[in-house]
């Protein structure tokens, strides 16, 4: 089943009706199967504001997909132009000239492009992946334990999906702890370094950083993780980071 027409947690009640139905799934940002690709980042899962503001639908140049694009009210009765077409506007997010990225994909740009130069998102030769595909009533940190592993096990199928798509050796940056914590519950061979300590926010507790490897089938896909969010680090701490994750590359020769 194609994820636009997903309504795993649409239908559980449950998840409390933290779902926003009509904003269609988005499992990532950018198009994950250009032979270019190098990095991908992964999150936890879409703001709401890249669809909508105060309840009201953004400018349709500004915004991906929705039910009402498509004149219907369910998922469950998206044709498969439909979804073709949502699949063409997330592949195109980063390079389409005439939107706006959210301003968490300006901040994690300034972060990978000062850990390499040929990484980019506006470049193609990175992407973006989320934990969760569906964008949700609340912010992600005032959700309820209990839901939000009930919305990142409902997502799980379709995440491994995507990830699945990646190109064998691809680096995966995990923004924030949770996202690590996850990538370690999915299921397949993880080999990591004993984690790090990185300076990032002076007075507050210590950031952590991790180094490893994932083997999902035949594809191995380096990872780096660190333990607090990009959208909550100011620029300075954002280089720092971008100084730490740089020192656990080899350098070019």
């Amino acid at each position: 089943m194609a994820i636009e027409r997903c309504q795993r947690c649409v239908e559980n009640p449950a998840c409390n009706n933290q779902v926003v139905k009509e904003c269609l799934p988005v499992p990532y940002f950018g198009d994950i199967t250009r032979p270019h690709l190098k990095i991908v980042t992964i999150g936890l899962n879409p703001a709401l504001n890249e669809f909508k503001v105060a309840g009201v639908a953004k400018n349709h140049t500004q915004r991906l997909a929705i039910l009402a694009d498509y004149n219907v009210n369910a998922r469950a009765d998206l044709h498969d132009s439909n979804v073709a077409d949502a699949k063409a506007r997330r592949d195109k997010y980063f390079t389409d000239p005439e939107r706006n990225w959210h301003p968490y994909f300006e901040k994690m740009e300034n972060v990978v492009n000062r850990v390499n130069p040929s990484w980019s998102y506006f470049c193609g030769t990175a992407a973006h992946l989320d934990l969760v595909a569906c964008a949700t009533e609340d912010r992600w940190g005032d959700i309820t334990s209990d839901v939000q592993t009930l919305l990142i096990g409902n997502c799980r199928e379709h995440f491994l999906h995507s990830l699945s798509k990646l190109t064998n050796g691809t680096v995966l940056l995990f923004d924030g702890s949770r996202v690590m914590q996850e990538m370690q519950n999915l299921g397949f061979a993880v080999e990591r370094q004993p984690p790090q300590l990185i300076n990032l926010r002076q007075g507050a507790a210590k950031d952590m950083g991790w180094i490893g490897k994932l083997v999902l089938g035949d594809k191995e896909f380096p990872f780096r993780g660190w333990s607090s969010y990009v959208s909550h680090l100011s620029a300075v701490w954002r280089f720092d980071l971008a100084f730490w994750l740089r020192g656990t590359f080899p350098k070019p020769e």
